[in-house]
């Protein structure tokens, strides 16, 4: 079997449950690292010996498709590894609050230290998603070196510059740089808004005292979440001019109203889009496309842990499979 190395929480488990049993069949075995088990549940231990090699374990939760099971993995046996999606390290309840902040941050730098000194072949790095989470500008900077189009961006704090791209553009979607937990609970999200010029006028102190992400706002027939896994590029076109609710912003959610079908993008674009995959650093994405009324295509964003069982659900793709093939053939 194929060791492969997931970094993620147990409690996302709806990431890699999907595609466990896909994975056994391709002699694939998925291990999971789970940052809030360390270091009160589980152990690391990494040597460097005077020859420049690197060993030692860590313990992780090995994945069956009838459940999981505690295992302490060896270093030296790991193939692939894929940085998905994962929280921080949970300290002991028994120290105080300033040792649980010296420890939580300890224990990060030693997660740190086993993951970039893993000899074997990564999917996505935790330095390259860190990177690329909250840095759209580049993401589609990258994306128009590589043939892609995206919409004209500003990013300011200046009342006139973005005044000036309004009274250019017929409407403006402000979005967020980043993700801010807005609550405990994770029920809060700020949504894409769209503004016109009027609104914004008026809004100096606003602007001047938080940077602005807007772009032009595309017109659109179809919007795209597109899976590339590897090699494969898999799309789904979602329909969501057909809903008031997501005619802005999809992820407002009308699973009813809203269709949701496997489709073939168009080759060049399939290929620009590997093309910007390989320039990022990433082997595993989901980025989001517009196509326009006119039938072109335009990039918005990757999400380098985009969530995709909603996906299969809805429209079919055979995402378990691919993440199978990429994970035996990495």
């Amino acid at each position: 079997m194929k060791v492969a190395l997931i970094v993620a929480d147990q409690a996302q488990k709806y990431y890699y449950d999907p595609f466990v049993s896909a994975c056994e069949e391709k002699g694939v075995r998925l291990h999971v690292l789970d940052p809030t088990r360390f270091p009160s549940e589980a152990a690391i231990s990494i040597r460097l010996d005077d020859s420049g090699r690197v060993m030692g374990f860590v313990d992780v939760l090995e994945c069956h498709a009838a459940g999981v099971k505690e295992k302490r993995l060896r270093v030296e046996e790991i193939n692939t590894a894929w940085y998905l999606r994962a929280s921080k390290p949970v300290p002991t309840t028994v120290l105080s609050e300033l040792e649980a902040r010296f420890s939580q941050n300890e224990s990060s730098r030693a997660l740190d230290a086993l993951l970039s000194t893993i000899e074997c072949r990564w999917i996505n790095r935790k330095e390259t998603i860190r990177f690329l989470e909250s840095n759209k500008l580049y993401q589609q900077f990258i994306a128009q070196k590589c043939g892609l189009a995206t919409p004209e961006t500003l990013i300011s704090n200046d009342p006139a510059s973005v005044l000036a791209l309004a009274h250019e553009k017929e409407d403006l979607l402000l979005k967020t740089l980043g993700y801010t937990e807005l609550d405990k609970e994770g029920k809060y999200f700020i949504y894409s808004q769209l503004f016109r010029r009027d609104d914004l006028v008026g809004q100096d102190k606003a602007i001047q005292a938080c940077p602005v992400f807007a772009q032009e706002y595309v017109k659109k027939r179809y919007e795209y979440r597109v899976m590339v896994i590897g090699a494969k590029v898999l799309a789904c076109r979602i329909d969501s001019q057909s809903s008031e609710a997501t005619r802005v912003d999809w992820r407002h959610y009308d699973f009813e109203n809203v269709e949701h079908v496997q489709v073939e993008l168009p080759i060049a674009i399939q290929r620009n889009l590997l093309r910007f995959m390989k320039r990022v650093g990433l082997q595993y994405g989901a980025i989001d496309l517009i196509e326009t009324p006119g039938g072109d295509f335009v990039f918005l964003e990757v999400n380098p842990s985009g969530q995709w069982e909603w996906i299969v659900v809805l429209a079919g793709l055979p995402i378990p499979q691919a993440v199978a093939d990429m994970l035996a053939t990495a």
